[in-house]
C-alpha cells in the first residue's frame, strides 16, 4: 500500500510540476505582451488557459483520488492539502494572465500614453517569485519559500508607486483617463501574481514547518 501511496504521489507532483511550467509560460507572455503588444503571445495565452483549466480539475481529482483510496497521515496528508491550495493558486495566476491579455488587446489601437510606468520591474520580479515558489515546492526548501515572502513587499511598493503615477497623469491630461485605467488594470494583475506566488511560499512554510502565516 505504501509502495502505491508513494507511486501516485510521484505522478501528482509530476503533474503540478506540468501544470506550473504551463502557467509560468502564461505568465511571461503576459510581460512580454505588455511592453511589445504582441498579440501573438496574447493568443498563446488563450490557448494556454484551456489546458490549465483541464490540468487543475484533474489534478483536484487525484488529490482527493489518493486520499479516498490510501487514506494518508501527517506528511503525505500535509502534502497533499497543500497541493489541493496550490493547484487553485496556480490557475488564479493564469486568469491574471489572460486578464493582461485582455487589456493588451484593448490597448493595441490606441495611443500610448506618456507615462514612465513600472511593469519592466513589476512583471519579471511576479514571474520570479512564482517560479521560485514552485521550485521551492519540488525541492520542500523552506528557506527559498521565505525569501519569495520578502519579494512581494518590493512588488506592492512599485504598485503603489505606478497607481500613483497613473493617477497624477490622468489628473493631468483627462484625456488619456481610458488608457490609464488600462493600465492600472494591468498593474492590479501583476501585483495579484506576486500575491498568489506568495501564497504558495505560504503553503510549503506550513507543509513543512506546520507553521500557518495566513493574515500575518
Amino acid at each position: 500500500m505504501k509502495t502505491h501511496l508513494a507511486r501516485d504521489l510521484t505522478e501528482l507532483e509530476s503533474q503540478l510540476s506540468s501544470l506550473g511550467e504551463l502557467v509560468l509560460e502564461s505568465v511571461q507572455c503576459a510581460i512580454d505582451a505588455i511592453s511589445s503588444f504582441d498579440l501573438q503571445k496574447v493568443a498563446r495565452i488563450t490557448e494556454n488557459e484551456k489546458r490549465i483549466n483541464e490540468m487543475e480539475i484533474s489534478i483536484e481529482q487525484n488529490c482527493l483520488k489518493i486520499i479516498a483510496l490510501h487514506q494518508p497521515v501527517a506528511t503525505d496528508l500535509r502534502f497533499l492539502i497543500v497541493v489541493l491550495k496550490v493547484n487553485n493558486d496556480l490557475e488564479r495566476i493564469a486568469d491574471q494572465a489572460v486578464n493582461i491579455g485582455a487589456r493588451i488587446e484593448f490597448l493595441y489601437d490606441r495611443p500610448r500614453i506618456p507615462v514612465d510606468l513600472h511593469f519592466e520591474w513589476m512583471g519579471p520580479s511576479s514571474l520570479k517569485m512564482v517560479a521560485q515558489a514552485l521550485a521551492a515546492l519540488l525541492d520542500k526548501d523552506t528557506r527559498a519559500a521565505r525569501a519569495v515572502l520578502d519579494m512581494d513587499n518590493e512588488v506592492d511598493a512599485f504598485h503603489a508607486l505606478t497607481y500613483r503615477d497613473l493617477i497624477k497623469a490622468m489628473t493631468d491630461d483627462p484625456s488619456i483617463t481610458t488608457e490609464a485605467v488600462s493600465h492600472l488594470t494591468i498593474s492590479s494583475n501583476i501585483e495579484r501574481i506576486a500575491d498568489l506566488g506568495t501564497n504558495i511560499a505560504e503553503e510549503i512554510i506550513f507543509m513543512n514547518d506546520g507553521e500557518i502565516l495566513r493574515h500575518t
